[in-house]
């Protein structure tokens, strides 16, 4: 099936394709000049965006940056979109170190709904590959507990790494169904997101091979599978909480239907609240027709309009609890607990004498040791590995045991080293731009230190390294997927 779909994905644009979209959707937008704008600006690229990670202490150095390089999104503060010009924000020394995460701007919108605060119980149901996640957390500042979810394996690599870059702690991640979850975390959560996956008809602005593999059945084919996993998000979210259901898809099938679909099933208990900051045009009234008065209240993005990607939004709330079928597995009962893992405290210790410094600890999570690593995680992290089966990791890798030794990751230094006054290096651009291919950099005259230190170039503390060969030689430390060929800064 993948292989059959890489494939076509690889074939030629077919404007026919397109066109076929057009009319799928064709209904929601019955002026000529707006599906006229709707074809052309499908055949465009959306400009470049990024979100800043307020995580990363040092990510406010950049908006004065990036203030002059780019414009604000609207509705989502520290979110800036560049010029089609501006290419490579990926090559970034500022994108290695998580001070920021390159998101589309429709996909921030449903985040900004949820609105999480910091302390409260998240899900992200279908989390990977992070964009959302980390948005999330960032809302937080990084306390409480935010649910992680990701059903497919193959996707949870991406979700991790981006879930590290930025600093992430408070998070757990699980990989169950959306059904299977609910048995555990019935009426529990305050905030649910469910970014559904979709037929992706929104996004053909981003990839227009999609359109190689795109076809009007998808809608209805997914719009089974977005129903389950609406109705188990809606199981898991407790009275008066917020639950926004999200696709990167226009099509009706996907969406309205999807949340009628829910309405079908719990009447007046569903509530569809208003969202405020975002213009967007009501469905033309014979589509409307088709649903109750307060469907008005959910949000199109049209590419045409916001100059993004396609998105569909629904701000729910749930007005009365639901009945667990399964109270001997209720997650309710699991209580966060104040942990002390004697090992982890005096690994922490010995590495805060190493590097003379703090590393920091809110009082909702706790340090513990878990294969060679120590790690910081929420304080339900235990409980929820201990019981719940689809449990795959917790919080933040800090630091890896080898031997009797620790060895600080590249996320700890990348976030935290401005806190260590440890033996360090300063480096000028060039010399970073060469660790950060893999090559080692030759040091003239020779450091007054040997052995292990962190590498700082201006505000940044970038990574490890050896001093070797008498001082003259500096081997960086940085793991393969921070490698970057052609590092540039924002400034």
């Amino acid at each position: 099936m993948n292989k059959d779909r890489n494939a076509a994905a690889r074939k030629a644009f077919d404007p026919a394709k397109l066109q076929l979209l057009l009319e799928h959707i064709g209904r929601l937008l019955p002026d000529e000049n707006e599906r006229r704008a709707f074809y052309d600006c499908s055949q465009t690229p959306p400009p470049a965006s990024l979100r800043i990670n307020p995580l990363q202490a040092q990510s406010h150095r950049l908006l004065p940056h990036l203030h002059r390089l780019g414009r604000a999104v609207p509705w989502c503060g520290d979110a800036f979109v560049f010029p089609e010009s501006e290419k490579g924000l990926g090559q970034m020394l500022e994108h290695a170190m998580g001070a920021y995460y390159i998101q589309a701007v429709a996909p921030m919108l449903a985040v900004e709904v949820l609105a999480p605060r910091p302390g409260e119980r998240v899900l992200d149901l279908c989390a990977a590959p992070g964009g959302k996640t980390t948005q999330i957390a960032a809302r937080m500042h990084n306390s409480g507990l935010l649910i992680a979810n990701e059903i497919q394996h193959k996707r949870i690599p991406a979700l991790v790494g981006n879930l590290e870059r930025c600093g992430v702690v408070n998070y757990a991640l699980t990989r169950a169904p959306g059904a299977m979850l609910a048995r555990y975390f019935h009426n529990f959560f305050d905030r649910v997101l469910v970014d559904a996956p979709c037929s992706g008809d929104g996004i053909v602005r981003k990839d227009q091979n999609m359109l190689n593999y795109w076809s009007p059945q998808d809608a209805a084919r997914l719009a089974q599978q977005q129903t389950g996993l609406l109705r188990a998000a809606y199981h898991m979210l407790r009275p008066g909480g917020t639950l926004v259901y999200s696709t990167c898809s226009l099509s009706l099938e996907e969406n309205e239907h999807v949340v009628l679909g829910l309405l079908r099933r719990f009447g007046a208990e569903v509530e569809i609240r208003a969202i405020d900051g975002v213009e967007y045009p009501p469905l033309p009234a014979d589509q409307a027709a088709q649903f109750p008065a307060e469907f008005s209240r959910c949000v199109r993005v049209w590419p045409h309009r916001h100059d993004t990607e396609g998105a569909f939004i629904a701000h729910l709330s749930k007005r009365v609890p639901t009945t667990n079928p399964h109270p001997e597995a209720d997650a309710a009962t699991w209580a966060a607990e104040t942990i002390h893992d004697p090992a982890a405290t005096a690994a922490k210790k010995a590495i805060e004498e190493r590097w003379q410094g703090q590393l920091p600890c809110p009082p909702d999570q706790a340090f513990t040791l878990s294969h060679r690593h120590l790690c910081l995680q929420p304080a339900l992290g235990p409980a929820l590995q201990r019981q719940l089966p689809y449990f795959v990791r917790a919080g933040m890798r800090v630091a890896r045991r080898h031997k009797d030794y620790h060895y600080l990751t590249q996320q700890t230094v990348a976030l935290w080293g401005h806190l260590l006054q440890g033996p360090s290096v300063d480096l000028n651009r060039e010399q970073i731009q060469t660790l950060f291919q893999g090559q080692p950099v030759h040091l003239d005259p020779p450091p007054d230190r040997k052995g292990e230190v962190l590498c700082r170039f201006g505000p940044w503390t970038t990574c490890r390294a050896l001093v070797k060969e008498e001082g003259r030689l500096l081997e960086g430390m940085l793991p393969r997927t921070f490698f970057r060929p052609h590092l540039r800064t924002l400034d």
